[in-house]
């Protein structure tokens, strides 16, 4: 919470061109109280709820930021600062300057926030690549990670996946922790434990032949995080995040293939529970796994969240495998009563036709319909986001954070409040841009999906 404290500090100095006066005595005469909820404030009585409540002390209103926990007060302190200061959640990914005031107008209306539709959402930042070089220190460290947590605690998000496959020491997963996100696993790192051949260069990544190793790297990473606030992915992929029989070719059979998934997962689960009490765990059904389990060679333990995947490209069906494209539906069944989630591209890394460093090429209207989709089919516990780098992708990432908030919005309402928060002239031309885009991108098959981003340009001469 003290990163927060910071944040409002900062944001009133531009504001105001000074600090606020910071006390822990009431007998100060404070114009704003930042506490933690009580019975008597009736306000919202779901975790990361917040309130503003208004009393009267000396003749002179008092305003109270009040949270049911520490991501309530964060989430208050950060509506306070879009709503009332101007601070928009991207100021710095879109270089927006704060404007000066002498003073600024807060009705005396109580004010309760409403519950997102997603309970665990947030980003993966998919591209720590570049985010290398801003800084001459390996990996990445404060100075470039702070601005990307908190603009997505600024967007409502409470989870992140800092990166993969960083080094061990960095400070992305301890530093999104302090600020009061939930740390989650990328597929290829269940349990966020190292990746085998990166701890064990020269060994063969086979369960079968190494299942110790594999399960030391596992126990390590549960007791290092089992007092943090972790959404423990259980996965059992390949290295490179391949197929894992790539390194195990005895494994030739779909029958196989989903047992040795089955039970190493199985394994992930117990090991967890037995360091940590009422683990939240979730499994991710991407790709050859969530097709095994359609299938049904893949068994899944009762209490974790399945996580459903887009084909890369914002559809959700399987991901195309170079120019195999079964486009199997990627949504649970309507009689799973689990819980289930998502994990969604607005950015894709797959050397073929993705976007990485330009805006998505598909329509946007077909994000909201394939979000609104899966959240129809109860996939609505968990929604994990591939944010890329941040800057390129504002708009897409703006777009989901209303839809993990409210469930559904308005595609023509959104962009034009959107261009008018992020440019100051020329807005309509600007709106007209941005709905042009995905007319202009370049399509490369029959489906609404198939459209190509900048990788397309480098994957044609690799053919």
């Amino acid at each position: 919470m003290r990163y927060a404290i910071d944040m409002i500090v900062r944001d009133q100095k531009k504001v105001f061109g000074k600090p606020p006066i910071l006390t822990t005595s009431p007998e100060a005469g404070p114009n704003l109280i930042i506490r933690y909820a009580s019975k008597e404030d009736e306000g919202p009585d779901w975790t990361e709820g917040f309130a503003f409540r208004f009393s009267q002390q000396n003749e002179k209103w008092v305003m109270h930021i009040i949270g049911n926990d520490d991501l309530g007060i964060i989430y208050g302190l950060l509506h306070y600062s879009r709503h009332y200061l101007g601070v928009d959640p991207f100021w710095f990914w879109a270089d927006l300057s704060i404007e000066p005031r002498t003073q600024i107008k807060i009705p005396v209306t109580n004010y309760n926030s409403a519950r997102s539709k997603v309970r665990n959402r947030g980003w993966f930042v998919n591209d720590e690549v570049c985010l290398i070089g801003w800084k001459e220190e390996y990996p990445p460290m404060k100075e470039v990670w702070f601005p990307v947590f908190e603009a997505l605690l600024r967007c409502g998000g409470n989870m992140v996946i800092p990166g993969t496959d960083l080094p061990r020491h960095g400070i992305h997963a301890d530093l999104a922790a302090e600020m009061g996100l939930w740390v989650t696993h990328h597929h290829a790192e269940p349990l966020g434990a190292e990746m085998f051949s990166r701890a064990y260069p020269g060994k063969k990544p086979n369960y079968q032949e190494n299942p110790e190793l594999f399960e030391n790297l596992w126990k390590e990473a549960i007791e290092k995080q089992k007092h943090q606030k972790i959404i423990w992915v259980l996965s059992f992929r390949g290295q490179g995040d391949a197929p894992f029989w790539q390194n195990a070719p005895e494994f030739d059979t779909p029958e196989k293939r989903g047992d040795m998934i089955s039970k190493v997962v199985e394994r992930q689960y117990e090991l967890v529970r037995k360091s940590v009490e009422q683990p939240v765990c979730c499994m991710a059904l991407y790709e050859e796994i969530a097709e095994l389990y359609k299938e049904g060679y893949i068994r899944v333990p009762d209490g974790v969240i399945k996580i459903w995947a887009d084909n890369g490209y914002g559809k959700m069906v399987s991901r195309r495998q170079n120019n195999e494209n079964l486009r199997i539906p990627s949504l649970p069944d309507v009689n799973d009563p689990s819980e289930h989630g998502i994990y969604y591209h607005i950015t894709f890394h797959d050397l073929q036709a993705s976007n990485h460093l330009t805006m998505f090429p598909a329509p946007t209207e077909m994000i909201i319909e394939e979000v609104e989709k899966a959240f129809d089919a109860g996939a609505h516990s968990y929604l994990l986001l591939n944010s890329g780098n941040i800057r390129p992708h504002l708009y897409p990432l703006d777009l989901i954070s209303q839809l993990w908030s409210k469930g559904t919005e308005n595609q023509d309402k959104h962009l034009e409040e959107f261009i008018h928060r992020l440019y100051r002239t020329h807005n309509k031309q600007i709106q007209k841009l941005y709905q042009s885009y995905a007319n202009l991108s370049i399509r490369y098959g029959e489906h609404r999906d198939d459209k190509a981003g900048e990788e397309f340009y480098h994957h044609l001469p690799e053919k």
